[in-house]
Protein backbone atom coordinates (compact mmCIF):
# COMPACT_ATOMS: atom_id res chain seq x y z
CA UNK A 1 0.00 0.00 0.00
CA UNK A 2 2.60 2.22 0.97
CA UNK A 3 4.40 1.98 -2.21
CA UNK A 4 1.54 2.52 -4.18
CA UNK A 5 0.97 5.95 -2.52
CA UNK A 6 4.06 6.53 -3.95
CA UNK A 7 3.73 5.95 -7.16
CA UNK A 8 0.70 7.65 -7.50
CA UNK A 9 2.48 10.89 -5.93
CA UNK A 10 5.30 10.65 -8.43
CA UNK A 11 2.65 10.22 -11.12
CA UNK A 12 0.75 13.52 -10.01
CA UNK A 13 4.40 15.05 -9.69
CA UNK A 14 4.75 14.40 -12.74
CA UNK A 15 1.41 15.61 -14.24
CA UNK A 16 1.68 19.00 -12.35
CA UNK A 17 5.44 19.38 -13.80
CA UNK A 18 3.86 18.85 -17.24
CA UNK A 19 0.88 21.02 -16.50
CA UNK A 20 2.99 23.99 -15.32
CA UNK A 21 5.07 23.65 -18.53
CA UNK A 22 2.49 23.74 -20.35
CA UNK A 23 0.80 27.05 -18.33
CA UNK A 24 4.36 28.19 -19.16
CA UNK A 25 4.22 27.50 -22.48
CA UNK A 26 0.73 29.23 -23.09
CA UNK A 27 2.24 32.23 -21.27
CA UNK A 28 5.11 32.91 -23.37
CA UNK A 29 3.44 32.47 -26.51
CA UNK A 30 0.39 34.57 -25.16
CA UNK A 31 2.68 36.94 -24.37
CA UNK A 32 4.57 37.19 -27.36
CA UNK A 33 1.71 37.91 -29.40
CA UNK A 34 0.25 40.63 -26.90
CA UNK A 35 3.64 42.08 -28.01
CA UNK A 36 4.29 42.12 -31.17
CA UNK A 37 0.51 43.44 -31.47
CA UNK A 38 1.58 46.65 -29.01
CA UNK A 39 4.77 47.40 -31.19
CA UNK A 40 2.59 47.12 -34.42
CA UNK A 41 -0.13 49.27 -33.14
CA UNK A 42 2.38 51.69 -31.89
CA UNK A 43 4.28 52.07 -34.70
CA UNK A 44 1.10 52.22 -36.50
CA UNK A 45 -0.12 55.38 -34.29
CA UNK A 46 3.24 57.05 -34.56
CA UNK A 47 4.21 56.32 -31.06
CA UNK A 48 8.31 55.88 -30.85
CA UNK A 49 9.16 52.71 -29.17
CA UNK A 50 12.08 52.10 -26.88
CA UNK A 51 14.11 49.25 -26.73
CA UNK A 52 17.33 47.73 -25.34
CA UNK A 53 19.78 45.55 -27.79
CA UNK A 54 23.58 45.30 -26.71
CA UNK A 55 23.56 47.39 -23.97
CA UNK A 56 22.03 50.38 -25.16
CA UNK A 57 18.47 51.91 -24.57
CA UNK A 58 17.49 52.88 -28.66
CA UNK A 59 14.48 54.74 -29.25
CA UNK A 60 12.43 53.14 -32.55
CA UNK A 61 10.60 55.62 -34.48
CA UNK A 62 7.71 55.03 -36.38
CA UNK A 63 9.85 55.82 -39.89
CA UNK A 64 11.79 52.63 -38.40
CA UNK A 65 15.06 55.13 -37.50
CA UNK A 66 16.96 54.02 -34.86
CA UNK A 67 18.62 56.65 -32.07
CA UNK A 68 20.80 55.63 -29.30
CA UNK A 69 19.52 57.15 -26.03
CA UNK A 70 22.21 55.73 -23.39
CA UNK A 71 24.61 53.05 -23.01
CA UNK A 72 24.08 50.63 -20.18
CA UNK A 73 27.05 49.50 -18.44
CA UNK A 74 27.89 45.85 -18.58
CA UNK A 75 27.15 44.03 -14.76
CA UNK A 76 30.58 43.23 -13.43
CA UNK A 77 29.74 39.80 -11.97
CA UNK A 78 31.32 36.58 -12.07
CA UNK A 79 28.75 34.30 -13.18
CA UNK A 80 31.29 31.22 -12.92
CA UNK A 81 30.62 31.67 -9.55
CA UNK A 82 26.87 31.69 -9.23
CA UNK A 83 24.74 28.86 -8.39
CA UNK A 84 21.10 28.22 -8.52
CA UNK A 85 19.34 29.40 -5.78
CA UNK A 86 21.55 31.71 -4.97
CA UNK A 87 20.53 34.99 -3.06
CA UNK A 88 21.95 37.89 -4.71
CA UNK A 89 22.26 41.42 -2.70
CA UNK A 90 22.56 44.42 -4.02
CA UNK A 91 25.55 46.56 -2.47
Amino acid sequence: MKNRRRHISAISKRRKAMLTSKEDNALLDSARIASSKAVRSSMALGITIKVIRDHEIIAVNPDRSIKVIRKIAKPSIDVSSLRKGMILERK
